[in-house]
């Protein structure tokens, strides 16, 4: 069957469009180029390693009683709604504690779906996260489309979002127990990114007295005396001996580093940096309604402060370009936050499900999946782009099954945003991803979008595999007078051949499709998450 293209990104003049776990490329024209695509093989020793997993937690419970994790998965009556960056377990499906009635538990689903598309400022690299594995890929982008895979690292805990320093060095990976691990961007043999890394750390947390330190016994074989203290002070030296070798051992094996953590669940993650002292910041968000702003690497242990006001969870930040010292924020929330991020300070707010109820009267609710912001190019009337930009920026706003993107300007001079147009899409279709594409003689946006746009009422009990589509699942907007309006161009990837996709001996249904896609609303809290 032909999965939708979930997940977008423009590097340059090349559009990435991932569909499923694999990756394709397009040029300005959206014209196919090449397709990487993940590794049949690799899926399959995936299945059969949880298939294993499975089986000796199974044999250990019989053996030890009860298994330690497991996970809820809603029953047809309570099935939820999922996002279009990840899988289920990714971005947005929480951890719960099983229930005694009324729920059953599983494992997540293993389809291999890219969660996650993100690109250096020189568009050298390309970084992919798949949430099915745990694993960060790192490609070499020749600038004309073509994609070599450098690097393939499985994380501890699934990625739910990254970002890149400003330098191109080190990616910085969030994940859904609330740390945040930098890794550098590309693998050194000598592991001196992680030497660097580590002595700047310490050298930093040494200088700072509130810096936790690893626990050492403070007692040695000089200052205790009895049988009684000396065997207990090498019981307690076995046992840190012990711990460190355990940790060393289920830890990757890769270079990498724990920075800084979260008491909550992660949902996004940025790097901003301040217009006061050219520094960066790491600003991270989560599904308790904090916003918290921490120093860089090396200094990640000290908290700069916390834009704090939403009252329901935070799924996306974005800092508009030419404007560094804002963030625009949005989750569970009936509006939109700016902020002044360095000051921690919040400047306005805007009411998103009032333009929502504008094409859906009934609608009490809104879950924001995606802020993507833009700086508009001067073109002249020979087509050429200026190297001046527009006065203001474009913000496109993206909601969990609200068939239509929302288009808000924000002036330079000005800190709120501006409604400037709701954009329906053709035949009621659910955005997933939005991009834009500067071109001349005018600018394109690019939506993919969900052509099955299936209800959630509709796919309970719905065990048959998606059907084949033949709609678009890749939108094209062009601007006119002012006015964004859909167009008779689209793009189409080469089908799979035939035995090499996972999906044609294991086919898709239409409620683990939706699932996949739409994990963003999960977020919110119920009353059972306050008991």
């Amino acid at each position: 069957m032909s999965l939708p293209y979930h997940i977008l990104k423009v590097c340059g003049g090349v559009v990435f469009a991932a569909r499923a776990g694999s990756i394709y490329s397009f040029n300005s024209d959206l014209e196919y180029i090449s397709a990487w695509e993940y590794p049949v093989k690799q899926q399959q020793q995936t299945k059969g390693q949880e298939a294993s997993a499975t089986e000796q937690q199974k044999e250990s419970s019989a053996a030890d009683g009860p298994p330690t994790k497991r996970r809820k998965v809603e029953s047809s009556q309570e099935a939820a709604p999922s996002n279009g960056s990840g899988d289920a377990e990714g971005a947005g499906a929480p951890e719960t504690k099983p229930k005694k009635k009324g729920k059953s538990y599983t494992t997540p689903t293993d389809r291999a779906f890219v969660q996650g598309l993100y690109s250096t400022t020189d568009g050298r690299h390309l970084v992919a996260i798949t949430g099915s594995d745990k694993t960060i890929r790192v490609f070499e982008h020749d600038g004309a489309g073509n994609l070599r895979l450098l690097s393939e690292r499985q994380m501890p805990k699934r990625p739910c979002d990254i970002a890149i320093t400003p330098d191109n060095r080190t990616i910085l990976s969030a994940d859904k127990f609330g740390d945040v691990y930098g890794l550098p961007l590309i693998e050194s043999e000598d592991g001196q990114w992680s030497k660097e890394t580590s002595a700047a750390q310490q050298k930093s947390r040494s200088a700072t007295p509130a810096a936790s330190q690893a626990y050492k016994p403070q007692a040695n074989e000089f200052t205790v005396h009895t049988v009684r203290n000396r065997k207990a002070l090498e019981n307690q030296k076995l046992v840190l001996e012990q711990r460190a070798k355990e940790e060393k051992a289920e830890g990757p094996q890769f270079e990498h580093i724990l920075l800084l953590g979260h008491v909550s669940m992660l949902t996004a993650i940025a790097v901003g940096t301040s217009p006061k002292n050219n520094k960066p910041y790491i600003i991270t968000a989560d599904r308790d309604e904090h916003i918290r702003i921490t120093r860089s690497i090396p200094q990640t242990h000290v908290i700069e402060g916390f834009c704090l006001g939403h009252d329901e969870f935070i799924s996306t930040i974005c800092i508009p370009p030419l404007r560094p010292d804002l963030l625009i924020s949005g989750g569970g929330d009936d509006e939109l936050y700016v902020w002044n991020w360095v000051s921690n300070q919040r400047l306005s707010k805007t009411d998103l499900l009032k333009e929502a109820q504008k094409l859906a009267p009934e609608m009490a609710k809104l879950a924001v999946t995606r802020i993507f912001a833009t700086r508009p190019k001067q073109i002249n009337k020979k087509g050429d782009e200026n190297n001046k930009s527009d006065d203001h920026t474009l913000v496109f706003v993206i909601c969990e099954r609200i068939p239509a993107i929302f288009c808000f300007q924000l002036k330079d001079s000005e800190t709120t945003l501006q409604h400037a147009q709701t954009i329906p899409l053709p035949n009621g279709n659910n955005p997933l991803d939005v991009e834009y594409l500067h071109s001349s003689p005018s600018p394109r946006l690019l939506v993919a979008v969900d052509p099955n746009s299936i209800t959630t009422s509709s796919t309970e009990n719905t065990t048959e595999p998606a059907a084949t589509t033949t709609t678009p699942s890749l939108r094209v907007f062009s601007l006119e007078q002012g006015q964004w309006h859909p167009t008779e161009q689209v793009i189409k990837g080469p089908e799979p051949s035939t035995g090499s996709s996972p999906e044609e001996s294991n086919p898709i249904t239409v409620q683990e499709l939706q699932k996949i896609l739409y994990t963003t609303e999960s977020l919110r809290k119920t009353a059972t998450d306050f008991e």
